[in-house]
């Protein structure tokens, strides 16, 4: 189980799977998509930034909308700038981002 304090009323925010089942995050306007291995989502009323504090040593945050498990990541493409998951899913990584040692 993920929990995730918040800052209001001594809530924690929790969700019913692991770190290890999630393959990215989609962030979505105030709302976060979880996308697990399995191919099911999950929908968080948080936004990405909520969740970022608490990302595991294994994701990084690749752009403004998506974060990604690094075990997933299958090619960097460094021509279009993006990286491609193991689902087939392709991202593209930010400017800023891309000057990490691990895109280079």
């Amino acid at each position: 189980m993920i929990q995730v304090p918040a800052s209001y009323y001594n809530y924690n925010h929790q969700l019913p799977f692991s770190w290890q089942d999630v393959l990215r995050l989609e962030g979505s306007r105030n709302y976060t998509i979880f996308v697990l291995f399995d191919g099911s989502q999950h929908i968080s009323t948080k936004s990405l930034g909520n969740y970022e504090a608490f990302l595991p040593s294994g994701f990084v945050r690749v752009h403004k909308g998506h974060a990604v498990n690094l075990s997933a990541v299958v090619a960097v493409h460094k021509s279009s700038k993006t990286v491609e998951l193991s689902d087939g899913f392709c991202c593209k990584v930010a400017r800023r981002r891309w000057k990490n040692p691990m895109f280079m």
